[in-house]
């Protein structure tokens, strides 16, 4: 289908499913045509990580921004100055909150931060991959790398050894998120622990609740109501962060 028609279809879908609450996860959460047509049809929503219409629906947030500058914060503390960016998919809100609390991390620290080693990924391996591919051709060449998800970011670990250099001895490397192959890559990942587990539970029983109180009629708890709980990031430095050479 044209692309541009997805977020109708995808509510029209949701709407014929029969379903009594939907959780919706990003892209889907920021998408106004499905909000739209969940509100009209009335139909209760719970939404991980939104960034705008923070009033709508049931809300699990976490703070992008902080996140973003966390990890940027990282890398300029242990003393890069050069550091290659390689953002998400445009169409994702996350992508542009996690940019600005680089810049707000850059900014902090007095070092300017250059647009010419920012780049444009789509969250996968081999978008990334070859955008870390590059930002390792530029002169002179970056002594980090930020991704802004950990597949894009063990892409760029995987980018700098195919150059013949080494992660974290030559090229540090930071992602986001804390998913599983964080953890499993070698070195393993410095990256913003996301809990994207404890949101969609969190998200789960808060609809549950939401919809349990509106079959006993309870106007305190009812979905009408919109909540809004924010949870922690956390940064994990691991081994594939370093002070540059």
């Amino acid at each position: 289908m044209p692309g541009r028609n997805r977020p109708a279809e995808f509510g029209r879908l949701l709407l014929r499913a029969g379903l009594d609450g939907v959780v919706l996860a990003p892209p889907a959460c920021d998408q106004d045509d499905i909000l739209e047509m969940l509100d009209k049809r009335k139909l209760p929503y719970a939404r991980i990580t939104p960034h705008r219409n923070m009033n709508q629906g049931i809300v699990l947030a976490m703070d992008e921004v902080a996140a973003g500058q966390a990890v940027a914060s990282h890398l300029l503390a242990l003393g890069h100055r050069r550091i290659g960016i390689i953002m998400g998919d445009p169409s994702h809100a996350a992508s542009a909150a996690r940019m600005e609390g680089y810049r707000r991390a850059f900014a902090e620290a007095g070092v300017a931060i250059d647009d010419n080693l920012i780049v444009t990924g789509d969250f996968t391996y081999d978008v990334g991959h070859s955008l870390a591919a590059e930002l390792l051709r530029r002169t002179p060449q970056p002594t980090a790398i930020l991704a802004q998800n950990d597949d894009m970011a063990v892409a760029a670990m995987a980018a700098v050894r195919d150059c013949g250099l080494s992660v974290p001895g030559e090229v540090s490397v930071a992602g986001f998120d804390d998913s599983e192959v964080a953890r499993t890559a070698w070195p393993q990942l410095t990256t913003i622990r996301q809990p994207v587990l404890q949101m969609s539970w969190d998200a789960t029983d808060r609809l549950i609740s939401s919809l349990e109180a509106d079959s006993k009629g309870d106007p305190e708890n009812s979905s009408s109501y919109a909540r809004l709980v924010n949870h922690p990031h956390k940064l994990i430095v691991r081994g594939s962060t370093a002070p540059p050479p």
